[in-house]
Order: structure tokens, then sequence, then C-alpha cells
């Protein structure tokens, strides 16, 4: 396979997806996440395109309610167009991470990987809860 080249350019963030509010697992309080770039790097191999998604996120909890650590769950779409932007597949997958005891604010990189049409290209967003495809 070739080596991987910066294709940024093949990844779009849905402006309605880059917020979302989640709450943790243990005390049900809330949290705010926002995408804080996305990078991708590509390898093509018989008409199909391998991308590797780096996806960085600001997630922020108020403080007061509670400063205890705690779990919580970041589910992301990945949806995969054709060049006419008709969706061909879509995937939902979630990441398990936590805010440790007096932190409010954590800047966690989420990486996954995608195959996508030549002519294709990858919308992500973030969602408040798991969708299944």
């Amino acid at each position: 396979m070739p080596s991987p080249l910066e294709c940024d350019s093949r990844i779009t963030a849905v402006e309605e997806g880059s917020r979302v509010t989640l709450r943790t697992l243990e005390n049900g309080n809330t949290a705010q996440a926002r995408l804080n770039g996305v990078s991708a790097v590509c390898s093509e191999k018989d008409d199909i395109v391998h991308m590797r998604i780096k996806v960085g996120l600001k997630i922020v909890r108020d403080i007061n309610e509670k400063s205890e650590a705690v779990v919580f769950t970041l589910p992301l779409l990945l949806a995969v167009l054709n060049s006419k932007d008709e969706v061909k597949s879509y995937e939902s997958v979630s990441f398990k991470m936590a805010f440790p005891e007096n932190s409010e604010v954590i800047y966690p990189v989420i990486n996954t990987k995608i195959k996508k049409p030549i002519s294709g290209r990858v919308v992500i967003s973030l969602a408040p809860e798991t969708l299944k495809p």
C-alpha cells in the first residue's frame, strides 16, 4: 500500500454536530463537548481510500455541580458520501472517557479509521447518544 498522505480536505464536520451536551454515567451531570480540530491521513488502493482520522475535542463540565471523577461516553457519527453527496454508509462509534477529579476541561483526541470511495468524502458529527445503523 502506498505511503499515507494528508487528506484533511476529504473530511467535513457538520456544523450542527460540532457541539453536543452529554450526561455523565455516574451522577447524570452534564458536560458540553465540541470539535476542536480534525485531521486525516489517507492511502488509496483499488479505488478505496483508507482514512485514519484524528478528532480533537474540548469537553467542559460545571465543576460547581460536583468535582468527583466521572466516566462518560462520547458518540461519533461517520458518514461516507459518494461524489454526488449521497450517503453510501455510516457508522456510529462510541468512546469512553473520564473527567479526572477536580478537572472541568479536558482535551481528548479520538483516533478512528474508515474506508471510502476514491471520489467521495467523510462527514463527521458528534451525537448525544449512540445510533445503531
